[in-house]
């Protein structure tokens, strides 16, 4: 899972990677770092490479912070993409969770509990720690008030999302963000420069980095041109297909496609006041369906026959 969240060389945050180069060379990195911004613009690859720098230090083929590249033959790197190197401890959401689950702040005790046979710290990374439900939190937050010697954790945290008062407390904050052109250099990143051939209906500046990944992938799987989709060809594929609660894209993106559909449909259409409604109904709708855990499935038949008018 590692190795599909980094790439090689660090592009955006350069500086900030030296900020933090800085701070721990001068022994003064913060015990609990919280690294604050808009899902998929780099908080992870950031974190990556500086956890690379710091524990290839003394190795053959170490991190070149000249080129800001993660050398892959270097032992560390080879370490942390198997997840077995002993002075580093990974925690993300696991595959069909909801929540980060209390056992792996558990392991993660005995993990700080552990001797190491080096004197290089101990590095704890927690992708989307939003997902930390009240119990992990609870626990996490025991780990977070000790007072360490030589333990770093990196928490990575998506701005549009919930995370209790109290981890953030206990953290240094430091928040992210991408300028309009930086936005577009890691869109074309993700998309193999493909960015301009976009159709119009996906250049919204609301859209974030993490959304070109999966559009990205979902054309790949289901053999559509990148170049040549919009919105209405994509909506109609996801209906052709019917998989509604079992593809991981429709699940995580269908209400954001939904929404972009209707706000077009109000620049375009002549009754903009069906499509006002349309869009409050089918957000009040689609909050329900999260609150009350209700049927994802007959939420979508519902958009699809009010906003297009069939069955």
């Amino acid at each position: 899972m590692i190795k599909e969240l980094f790439n090689e060389e660090l592009i955006n945050f350069r500086q900030n990677f030296d900020f933090f180069v800085n701070l721990y060379n001068s022994r003064k990195l913060p015990q609990s770092l919280l690294f604050i911004g808009e899902e998929g613009i780099g908080k992870f690859n950031l974190s990556y490479h500086l956890i690379n720098y710091i524990l290839s230090k003394d190795e053959d083929y170490k991190y070149d912070t000249k080129t800001y590249k993660v050398n892959l033959n270097n032992k560390t790197n080879k370490l942390l993409l198997q997840n077995t190197h002993p002075n580093f401890y990974f925690i993300s959401l696991r595959d069909n969770k909801k929540n980060i689950d209390i056992s792996q702040i558990k392991n993660l005790k005995t993990f700080l509990n552990n001797t190491l046979l080096n004197d290089k710290p101990k590095i704890i990374l927690i992708n989307e720690s939003e997902n930390l439900n009240l119990s992990s939190s609870n626990s996490l937050l025991k780990s977070l008030e000790e007072n360490y010697v030589n333990v770093h954790f990196f928490l990575i945290h998506d701005i549009k999302k919930y995370l209790i008062s109290t981890i953030k407390s206990r953290c240094i904050q430091f928040k992210f963000y991408l300028n309009e052109v930086q936005l577009k250099e890691r869109i074309n990143q993700i998309l193999d420069n493909q960015y301009e051939q976009l159709n119009s209906d996906f250049k919204n500046k609301y859209l974030s980095p993490i959304f070109y990944k999966d559009l990205f992938f979902y054309c790949q799987k289901n053999d559509l041109s990148l170049d040549k989709i919009n919105l209405n060809g994509l909506l109609n594929n996801i209906f052709l297909k019917k998989d509604f609660k079992k593809n991981e894209f429709v699940l995580k993106n269908f209400f954001l496609l939904s929404q972009l559909f209707l706000h077009n449909r109000i620049k375009r259409e002549p009754n903009k006041e069906k499509y006002y409604f349309l869009t409050k109904h089918l957000a009040q709708r689609f909050n329900d369906v999260i609150k009350y855990n209700l049927d994802f499935e007959s939420y979508l038949i519902e958009f699809k026959y009010l906003a297009y008018n069939e069955k």
